[in-house]
């Protein structure tokens, strides 16, 4: 059984684009924020890029969810409202938020404490 989209291309471009957008805003401020909190020296470096990645996929997560949400709300560009999602797609759903979830919190609780020891 062939399975229609649920929304037309041109609103999955407008959320990919608007999503971009969102992200590069998101991320160079935290991004900024990050690199002035952190003192100056030699260990800056791999300190702040894994204080941006934390940020970035953990907060990101969150938006994306909310995002998602507010375009459901928007009926423009659907083609189809009942499209369920199988069982697989939940299971590897989960298992991938769980994999990133498990590796944020490797690099906040595990890396990041070796970084500042140098």
């Amino acid at each position: 059984m062939k399975h229609s989209p649920t929304e037309t291309s041109r609103r999955t471009l407008v959320k990919s684009l608007l999503w971009r957008l969102i992200g590069i805003v998101w991320t160079w401020t935290g991004a900024y924020f990050i690199i002035r909190m952190l003192p100056d020296s030699k260990a800056k470096a791999p300190l702040a890029a894994t204080l941006i990645v934390a940020y970035h996929h953990s907060t990101r997560m969150v938006m994306y969810y909310f995002y998602e949400r507010w375009w459901g709300r928007i009926t423009w560009g659907r083609t189809d409202h009942s499209s369920p999602v199988s069982t697989k797609e939940k299971w590897l759903w989960t298992l991938g938020t769980c994999v990133t979830l498990s590796i944020i919190f490797y690099l906040l609780l595990i890396v990041t404490p070796l970084i500042k020891g140098e």
